[in-house]
């Protein structure tokens, strides 16, 4: 048992404080004290009166004694004055403080001992008032402070060697949650290195473990162990999010789709703008095993509750999102359908540019028929830009079927656009990027061309992206053509290094795909219900009354004061 607990023991002040009877307790230390201990435990009740009664608190000395408790009180205090006017609703203790009835402030003595009658000005000469409780000031505003200056390694200190370590690792927490709150992360993490949450107790547990992991200090598995605990409701949310986060690391689909179900958009849940980056993760998350999994039909049915909902949106999670579609897009065809899906991506502006990916995936993934049909579309726009683009996915077709003559047209047809049409300044070096990528197609695709017609008629092709191109650009094309003839090492000045060009193909390096990281923990930060550690009347300590609606204490009418006989 803590030092304080057992100086504390069995004393007479604890009693009439827990049972919410402040008159009682203010009458009980108007007798003087019996011994040093018992001053001690007057001088903590005392100030425990004036802080029930929102009365001024002196500060204190080092040798001022009980330190331990008689600092958290003015702790407490300070917390107010952060709170200000929210704190008569808060979830903390001055929920309880400051609602008027919920201590006892009028004297019931009985009715043998006492004779009552109302309140009047004139006293008899005789009379005297036994006792009296200054009226409470918790109704006038109190000046705005913060508690976190006196949540020092000293308090801390000197709480664990008083009170144990249950009250102050839940400091810890408290000190580390606000400062995290206020953006001092780094602050924070140093903090809750401290921090213990098996030793806050049972209920407060869940908050210590989801700071520490939040700070990264702890691996983020833990997050699987919080998504149900009770006191956490508020944030499941962003604790599923992270928690399906790490299972996509590990490719645990199944576990993912099953833990993020309650989040699942669908016709009563659709997407939205105003939703949190986290349910926007849920959908990347569900999205990604739908994918790995193969399971096509639940993916196509969830595109509808997220787009167009989120087509404005440029969070890169959407963005990652419009990925996934594209990609199961490229698997398919052209129709009606997917033409609806690719507009619905949003936003309305980019809609030729994702028609250009989506030929170029289906072109990788063998789809000739899905890429002939975006570049026709292309073909079809306003903009040179896209019509260049359509004319290099028309090129990459020819590539990839062998036709010659084909790649030919393409070709020509893109630096025709290029010499002749008028193309607005601002998109003419973009043009000239859609050529060098093509530029650099024909001679990756040139190892896999290994007939003799083709070599020559690919240089023709890569002089003739070289004229067409602005002069800045000239100094790329001799590799390039150095890399078509599988040119070996040329000879080089004194220390420099030998520069050989081969053309080895696309090649698959078998690394998967990136997976978004999820959005940082974000949440409201629960304070302690109480800062607090007050005696129990056999010793031991306790926070704070129960939390749970209080129940009135019974009081006489305010009309009337007890008065001795």
């Amino acid at each position: 048992m803590p030092l304080l607990a057992v100086a504390l023991t069995a004393h007479p002040y604890a009693e009439p404080f827990w049972a919410r009877d402040l008159t009682a307790l203010v009458e009980r230390l108007a007798e003087p004290p019996v011994d040093p201990a018992d001053a001690e435990r007057q001088r903590l009740f005392g100030d425990v009166v004036r802080f029930l009664n929102c009365e001024p608190l002196a500060p204190l000395r080092p040798e001022d004694s009980p330190l331990a408790p008689r600092a958290l009180l003015r702790l407490e205090v300070a917390r107010r004055g952060r709170l200000g006017a929210s704190a008569a609703a808060s979830a903390t203790l001055w929920r309880d403080v400051l609602t008027p009835d919920f201590f006892r402030r009028s004297a019931l003595l009985p009715k043998d001992q006492a004779l009552r009658w109302p309140i009047e000005e004139e006293n008899w000469p005789s009379e005297t008032l036994e006792l009296r409780l200054r009226p409470s000031s918790c109704a006038q505003p109190v000046p705005a402070t913060d508690e976190l200056p006196l949540l020092t390694s000293e308090l801390e200190r000197e709480v664990d060697k008083a009170l144990g370590a249950e009250v102050a690792h839940r400091l810890l927490y408290h000190r580390a949650s606000r400062l995290l709150t206020l953006g001092r992360a780094d602050e924070a993490r140093e903090v809750a290195r401290r921090l213990s949450p098996s030793a806050m107790g049972t209920a407060p547990r869940p908050l210590g473990q989801l700071l520490r992991l939040g700070l990264g200090i702890d691996p983020p598995e833990g997050y699987l162990a919080l998504v149900d605990e009770p006191v956490l409701a508020p944030s499941r949310l962003p604790i599923v999010a992270q928690a399906a986060a790490h299972l996509s690391t590990q490719a645990r689909w199944r576990e993912v789709l099953a833990l993020t179900e309650p989040y699942a958009p669908g016709p009563e849940a659709r997407a939205s703008l105003s939703e949190s980056p986290q349910r926007w993760d849920v959908f990347y998350r569900r999205a990604l095993a739908y994918q790995a999994l193969g399971e096509r039909e639940p993916l196509a049915r969830m595109w509808p509750s997220v787009f167009p909902a989120l087509a404005s949106a440029q969070e890169p999670r959407v963005e990652a999102l419009r990925g996934i579609a594209l990609v199961e897009l490229a698997r398919g065809t052209l129709d009606a359908q997917a033409l609806t899906l690719l507009r619905d991506l949003g936003p309305s502006s980019a809609f030729p540019q994702r028609l250009a990916t989506l030929g170029g995936l289906a072109l990788d993934r063998g789809n000739v028929r899905l890429a002939l049909d975006a570049s026709e579309r292309l073909l079809l726009e306003k903009s040179a830009l896209f019509r260049a683009r359509g004319h290099t996915l028309r090129a990459e077709v020819a590539l990839a079927s062998g036709d010659a003559a084909g790649l030919t047209r393409a070709v020509e047809r893109l630096l025709l656009l290029r010499r002749q049409e008028h193309v607005p300044a601002k998109d003419l070096e973009e043009l000239d990027r859609v050529v060098l990528a093509l530029a650099q197609a024909l001679v990756t695709a040139s190892a896999d061309l290994t007939e003799a017609r083709w070599r020559p008629l690919l240089a023709t092709h890569l002089d003739g992206m070289r004229q067409a191109v602005h002069s800045r650009h000239e100094k790329t094309f001799p590799a390039l053509l150095a890399a078509l003839e599988d040119r070996g090492p040329q000879a080089a000045a004194k220390g420099k290094r030998l520069e050989a060009f081969v053309a080895v193909g696309q090649v698959a390096v078998g690394a998967p795909p990136g997976l978004e990281p999820p959005p940082p923990l974000s949440v409201s930060w629960p304070e302690p219900w109480s800062l607090l550690a007050l005696p129990l009347p056999e010793g031991s300590w306790r926070d704070w009354f129960p939390r749970e609606p209080p129940s009135p204490v019974s009081a006489p009418a305010k009309t009337e004061v007890p008065h001795a006989p």
